[in-house]
C-alpha cells in the first residue's frame, strides 16, 4: 500500500500519530492512501476499545502542523465605477466597472443588481468584458449585463481567462436608453471566481 509521504517526512499524519509509534496495538509503519495507520507486530492479547478521531476535511491539507498547502475557493471580486462613481445619470451615460488581483484569479460568475428611479430609467447595461486586454466574449458588440447577471440566473457560469496578480478585470457599460432630469440607474456588481490561496 503506498505511503502518505507528507506524514512519513513531517512525522505527523493526518490524525497525529507519529510514524514508528510503538505501543499495545502494535508499531505504526505508515500510513495507506486513507489516512489509516499501518500497524505490525499487533497484539491481540488484550482487547481494547479504539477510537478514530479524524481530522475535519479541509484540515487535511496540512503539510505540516500549521503549514496549509496550497488550495483554492470562490471568492467575490467587487468592481466598482472608475472616478467613484457607480451611478448612471443624464451626464454619466457610460461606466467602467473595475476590479484589482491581488492573487491568481478565474472569473466564473457575474453578479449584477440596480435600483432605479424615475420614469425615464428603463435603459439596460450593456457591456464589454475585459480581464487585462482580452475581451472574454465570442464576439465583440456588447451583452446586457443585467441579463447574464441575474442574482437567481443560477447555471449562469463564465469561464473566463486566468488572471495574476495586478490585472484589471473591466465590465465597460454604456446605457441603451438616456436617463432624463434626476433619474438614475445605480449599479452593484460583482465578479465570483476561483482564487489560488
Amino acid at each position: 500500500m503506498p505511503f502518505e509521504v507528507i506524514g512519513d517526512v513531517m512525522g505527523d499524519d493526518e490524525e497525529d500519530e507519529v510514524e514508528g509509534y510503538s505501543g499495545p496495538m502494535g508499531e505504526v509503519v505508515g500510513y495507506d492512501d486513507d489516512g489509516e495507520a499501518i500497524v505490525v507486530g499487533r497484539h491481540h492479547r488484550r482487547r481494547r476499545h479504539h477510537i478514530s478521531v479524524r481530522k475535519p476535511h479541509w484540515r487535511r491539507r496540512q503539510l505540516a502542523p500549521g503549514v496549509i498547502a496550497p488550495d483554492q475557493g470562490m471568492l467575490p471580486l467587487p468592481l466598482t465605477g472608475t472616478g467613484g462613481t457607480n451611478t448612471f445619470t443624464a451626464a454619466v451615460t457610460t461606466i467602467t466597472f473595475q476590479g484589482q488581483l491581488q492573487k491568481p484569479f478565474r472569473g466564473e460568475r457575474l453578479l449584477v443588481s440596480t435600483i432605479r428611479t424615475g420614469t425615464s430609467a428603463v435603459g439596460r447595461m450593456i457591456s464589454q468584458l475585459f480581464v487585462g486586454t482580452d475581451l472574454q466574449q465570442l464576439d465583440v458588440p456588447g451583452f446586457d449585463a443585467e441579463q447574464v447577471g441575474l442574482p437567481n440566473a443560477f447555471g449562469v457560469r463564465l469561464t473566463m481567462k486566468p488572471a495574476q496578480p495586478g490585472v484589471f478585470i473591466r465590465l465597460v457599460t454604456v446605457l441603451n436608453a438616456a436617463l432624463a432630469g434626476t433619474d438614475t440607474i445605480t449599479s452593484t456588481v460583482t465578479l465570483l471566481g476561483r482564487l489560488v490561496h
